[in-house]
Parts: structure tokens; sequence; C-alpha cells
């Protein structure tokens, strides 16, 4: 968990996006778009597989953000080891959960990157999200 309060926390949220790739989040709100990126150390890749939205929907008072835990479902085809990692944003509409995961070989973990945060992207960059973006 986190120390520092998270960035969307007082800011309404009017729509949430998701790249093409799965590798980074679009949170649109009345100040403007924030962009949380996956991040996954070494060589290893992080993606989001799952974003479920708040009940009443939109716009959306973000009151709480931060990330929990979220339940080890064992390993997925075509991957060594996941990791799985969960953020949830709570607003005034319900809450906003993120289930994203993490492939590599055991040794190595994954993130969301939001603005300001260092971002390392993954050997050769494979980390880097085209920010083609759609709805969820």
């Amino acid at each position: 968990m986190s120390t520092k309060q998270n960035l969307l926390v007082g800011r309404t949220l009017t729509g949430i996006k998701i790249a093409k790739d799965k590798q980074a989040i679009l949170f649109q709100t009345t100040d403007g778009d924030i962009v949380a990126a996956c991040d996954g150390d070494c060589c290893s890749r992080t993606w989001v597989e799952h974003i479920e939205l708040p009940a009443l929907g939109f716009p959306a008072l973000v009151t709480a953000a931060d990330d929990v835990s979220m339940p080890d479902l064992g390993d997925m085809d075509g991957c060594e080891v996941v990791a799985y990692y969960g953020f949830k944003v709570s607003t005034d509409k319900g809450e906003i959960l993120i289930d994203y995961r993490n492939d590599s070989n055991g040794a190595y973990g994954g993130s969301l990157a939001w603005p300001g945060d260092y971002f390392y992207g993954g050997v050769h960059g494979k980390n880097q999200s085209e920010c083609e973006w759609v709805s969820p």
C-alpha cells in the first residue's frame, strides 16, 4: 500500500478509458486527463485484466484510491508466473476496481505508475503503451 494520497482523490471522474494494448488507463476528470501506466520490472509484462465501473456511473467524486490485495488465481496459459494486483477507487457513485496482472519468471513484479512516479517501462520498453483509448 502506498503512503501518499493518490492524485485522483478529490477529483471528479467523468469517464475511464483503457488502452487497446491494456497497458494504460485514462482517467477523465473535470480537471483534465490522468494516465496511469502499467509498469513491469525488468523482464516482465504488466497489463490491466479487468475494470469494474461504479454502479451509479459518472460523474463521480473520488473519495479514496489505493492498492488492494487480490487473490492468487494461479498461473495462466502462455504465462510463466502471474502476480495479481488490484487498485480500488472509491467514489460517491460506487467503487471502481482495477484488476491488473504481471507475468514474469517469478523474480519480478508490476505496478501502476501515476504522473510524477518513476516509470521503468521494462527491458526494451516492453511496457510502453500505444495509448489508443477504448471503453473498458
